[in-house]
């Protein structure tokens, strides 16, 4: 599964840097908007994700370093906390 994840990670690192290519690059009228429309919909899941942590911040205190990479990597940054927060409720029980 840390493979995985790790593997996930680095497909979605090329999934940035390809919008950002695609946004600054000098073929910008060719490739149209669906650069932007595809970033925009990632970059708006990944920001009610880092919301997620947010609300349970007082509970796992999150880092600068951690919303970062909920902001990059999305799901697949929130492994831990959601393992950490599961092990936080079932201590509590």
């Amino acid at each position: 599964m840390k493979v995985l994840n790790i593997l996930m990670r680095l497909v979605m690192l090329v999934f940035w840097a390809g919008i950002i290519y695609a946004l600054t690059g000098p073929e910008i009228e060719e490739v149209g908007s669906m650069p932007m429309i595809l970033g925009g919909v990632v970059l708006f899941m990944h920001l009610l994700q880092m919301l997620m942590l947010k609300q349970a911040a007082q509970l796992l205190g999150p880092t600068l370093k951690d919303y970062l990479e909920v902001l990059v990597f999305g799901s697949f940054a929130m492994h831990r906390h959601r393992a950490r927060l599961k092990e936080l409720m079932e201590q509590a029980r």
